[in-house]
């Protein structure tokens, strides 16, 4: 039994998939699979079924699974106790993350923290938000950045930024600013689909302005940012989403971008871990730095990802 096999037999339980626990950890499929076929040998027990698309944990994978992330936690405890006599931080920080924060705010993240620890690899999943918890609740990833929050009895959730939504419009739509959405009736609206954490605030916001989504002429649901944005600037119609993701294209002078009357107070964007998951100190230390950016940020008055 040798340690590079826990390693792999780990992603693939939270995985649930030896291909992507082959990419997640840089290995081919097929030298992931040699690894758990070595340690079903070695205990002479099998670790998985296969369940459709997905390998689920035998009983056995499952008492295995828990002494083997002890070990590995177990090892990182170690890495990190010893840093200061050996100079190396070595190991593994998964994150997923939301579109924003995937899209803008992680790599800037990733960049800052590994000019201090250059020694990690990090593993960046996006998806919606609720997808994101739900990577949290399984165990698949450290760490969740998010904009809204789900299953607040398991996963713990802390605010690292702040900022306002924003409408956009194509070039030759001009508006004064403030704009208010009771204006914007007889305008197409694109919309982020359900699951979004932009979205739950935009429908938030609207329903404690006794309005609804249905009241627009809405004449699609995108579920990437980049690509509303690209619809926007082409004409297709408006729509409300994170001033960070639309600064590029507002600047570059590809859309026009309006303060909302009625959207006026700002967003959270947060971190978010699993409770019932015990914390890496790398992963701690990841989640620290970032609050400490965020301090940084409420006390400097200034963007930090500008």
């Amino acid at each position: 039994m040798q340690f590079h096999q826990l390693v792999a037999f780990v992603r693939v339980a939270e995985q649930k998939s030896f291909s992507k626990a082959a990419e997640s950890i840089f290995l081919s499929q097929s030298t992931v699979s040699t690894h758990i076929s070595s340690l079903e040998k070695h205990f002479g027990q099998k670790l998985f079924d296969r369940m459709g698309k997905e390998v689920i944990l035998t009983p056995f994978g499952e008492r295995l699974y828990y002494w083997c992330s002890q070990i590995l936690n177990l090892r990182d405890a170690m890495v990190w106790d010893l840093k200061e006599w050996t100079g190396k931080v070595e190991g593994s920080i998964y994150i997923a993350a939301s579109t924003v924060p995937a899209q803008y705010m992680a790599p800037s993240l990733i960049a800052r923290f590994l000019k201090k620890y250059p020694g990690i690899d990090f593993t960046l999943n996006q998806s919606d938000s609720q997808g994101v918890v739900e990577c949290l609740i399984r165990g698949e990833a450290d760490v969740g950045i998010l904009g809204d929050m789900y299953e607040l009895d398991k996963i713990k959730y802390t605010p690292f930024f702040s900022e306002k939504l924003v409408l956009i419009t194509p070039k030759d739509i001009i508006l004064a600013s403030p704009v208010s959405i009771l204006e914007l009736y007889d305008y197409s609206f694109i919309f982020r689909k359900a699951g979004s954490g932009t979205q739950a605030v935009v429908e938030k916001i609207m329903k404690e302005a006794g309005l609804a989504i249905k009241d627009f002429k809405i004449i699609g649901y995108f579920d990437n940012v980049q690509s509303i944005k690209q619809a926007v600037k082409e004409g297709m119609g408006l729509s409300i989403i994170s001033m960070t993701a639309a600064q590029d294209y507002f600047e570059s002078g590809l859309i026009n971008a309006y303060n909302m009357v009625e959207f006026n107070k700002e967003r959270e964007f947060y971190l978010a871990y699993n409770t019932q998951k015990t914390l890496s100190p790398l992963a701690q230390e990841f989640i620290d730095f970032c609050e400490a950016l965020h301090r940084e940020e409420i006390i400097n008055g200034k963007n930090i990802f500008r």
